[in-house]
C-alpha cells in the first residue's frame, strides 16, 4: 500500500511539473470562451427563456478541461434582463459550443420599454460573458461583450393610420327640422408622437388639424378606436376615456377657423410587455391593427369621420430582429372602413362634443348650399388650455 500511494504521488508530481513546464514553455493554455448566438426558448405566463450558446475554444490539445464555469448578463438600456451561470463545463481540446438556458426578467420589461420608447424606440442590447478556467498552474477569466442596436417603428405606423383621414369629409345630412344640413369637417394634417412615458403606462399624442369649411360652428370632436397587437388589445380608447393635452371638448370650432387637436390615448405597460411575449413565441413578428374614428354632435344628430359610423382600420405586419436573423420592418398590408361602435348622444353631450345651430345657422347652411367658408381665421391657433389633472 505504501508503495501504491508513493508511486502515485510520483505520478502526480509528474504530471504537476510537466504541465508548469508546458506552462512555462508557453504550449499550454487557458480556454478562451464568448457568445456564439442567442434565441428565444420556451414561452409561457409571465416566462420568457433564453437560450445562449457559447463558443468555447480550448488551445491544449489532448487535454480536457472539467472545471470551466461561465457567467452570462444581458440587458438593453442598462436594464438587467437575464443573467445565467453554468459551472463544471467539460471541455474538450479544441473547439466546442455549449449552451445556457435563463428566464428574463419578466418583472422588469415594462421598465425596458419604457426606456426603449424615451430613447426614441432604440434599445442599445449589450450581453456579458465571462469564463473562469484553471489548468494546470493557470488560471483566469477572459470576459467578451456583445453589442447591437434594437429599433422599432410603431409611431410612423400610428400616424400613418390617421393619416388616412385627411381630407375633406361631407358627413351624412342633419335634419334641422328646416332642411337638410350637410357639415363637412376637413382634416388637414395628422400626427402622432410617444408622450409622458413611467414604468406603468405610455401616453401616446394623437393629433389632428381640423378645418371648419361651413357657415356655422363644429364642436370639438370625441375620439375612439384601439390598438391591438396579435389580437391583444394593448391601447382600447373610449371617447369619455380619452382626454386632451390642450383645451378642452366644450370648444368649438368657428366657421373658417381651423384648431390643432391633440387626444391623449395610453397604453398599460404590463399589456405592452403581454404583447411582447407573443412576439417572441411568433419568431419576432407581430399582426398589428389600428383603429380610429372621430364623432361630434351637430344639432342633436351624430356624425362621424368616417362618416356613417364607421372607423378607419389598417392592418400591418411588424419583425423585429432582437434576437432572429430577419430585417426589422413594418408593412403594410391594408387599409379599410370598417363598421364601429360610435359613442352615444349621452357621452358626447358629457364631454361638450355638441353643437346646436341657431335659425340663422340653418338658413345660411340651406341659403349658401355647398358653398364654404375658406377665411381661415387663426388658423394655426391651438387650443391652449391644459384639462389633465
Amino acid at each position: 500500500m505504501k508503495r501504491y500511494l508513493q508511486l502515485v504521488l510520483a505520478v502526480g508530481l509528474c504530471a504537476a511539473t510537466a504541465l508548469g513546464g508546458l506552462a512555462a514553455a508557453g504550449v499550454l493554455g487557458l480556454p478562451d470562451a464568448g457568445l456564439e448566438d442567442n434565441a428565444w426558448g420556451e414561452v409561457e405566463d409571465e416566462r420568457i427563456e433564453v437560450i445562449t450558446a457559447v463558443w468555447v475554444d480550448n488551445p491544449n490539445p489532448g487535454v480536457e478541461v472539467d472545471d470551466l464555469s461561465v457567467e452570462y448578463d444581458l440587458a438593453m438600456n442598462d436594464v438587467a434582463l437575464a443573467t445565467g451561470s453554468a459551472d463544471d463545463v467539460a471541455v474538450p481540446a479544441g473547439n466546442s459550443t455549449t449552451e445556457l438556458r435563463t428566464d428574463l426578467e419578466y418583472d422588469r420589461l415594462p421598465s425596458w420599454w419604457a426606456s426603449h420608447v424615451r430613447n426614441g424606440e432604440t434599445s442599445a442590447l449589450e450581453v456579458d460573458l465571462t469564463a473562469h478556467a484553471t489548468v494546470g498552474p493557470l488560471s483566469g477569466s477572459p470576459a467578451h461583450t456583445h453589442e447591437d442596436e434594437v429599433e422599432t417603428d410603431l409611431e410612423p405606423m400610428i400616424e400613418e393610420t390617421l393619416a388616412e383621414q385627411e381630407g375633406e369629409h361631407s358627413l351624412s345630412p342633419v335634419d334641422s327640422g328646416t332642411g337638410a344640413v350637410e357639415p363637412t369637417v376637413e382634416i388637414r394634417d395628422t400626427d402622432a408622437e410617444w408622450g409622458e412615458v413611467t414604468d406603468e403606462r405610455t401616453e401616446l399624442y394623437l393629433t389632428y388639424e381640423i378645418h371648419n369649411p361651413n357657415v356655422h360652428p363644429l364642436p370639438t370632436p370625441a375620439m375612439t378606436g384601439e390598438m391591438a397587437f396579435n389580437q391583444r388589445s394593448v391601447a382600447e380608447w373610449d371617447a369619455h376615456e380619452v382626454e386632451l393635452l390642450r383645451g378642452t371638448y366644450d370648444t368649438n370650432i368657428p366657421p373658417g377657423e381651423s384648431r390643432e387637436i391633440t387626444f391623449v390615448v395610453e397604453l398599460d405597460n404590463d399589456e405592452v410587455v403581454d404583447w411582447f411575449a407573443t412576439h417572441v413565441d411568433g419568431d419576432e413578428f407581430t399582426d398589428a391593427e389600428i383603429r380610429a374614428q372621430l364623432a361630434m354632435n351637430v344639432d342633436g344628430e351624430t356624425v362621424t369621420v368616417p362618416d356613417d359610423e364607421e372607423a378607419i382600420r389598417c392592418e400591418y405586419g411588424v419583425w423585429t430582429d432582437i434576437f432572429v436573423d430577419q430585417k426589422s420592418e413594418i408593412v403594410r398590408e391594408q387599409c379599410e372602413l370598417l363598421p364601429w361602435a360610435s359613442p352615444d348622444d349621452e357621452t358626447l353631450e358629457e364631454l361638450g362634443a355638441t353643437v346646436d345651430l341657431t335659425e340663422t345657422d340653418r338658413e345660411q347652411a340651406g341659403t349658401i348650399g355647398d358653398e364654404t367658408v375658406d377665411s381661415d381665421k387663426n388658423g394655426d391657433e391651438p387650443i391652449a388650455v391644459d384639462s389633465r389633472s
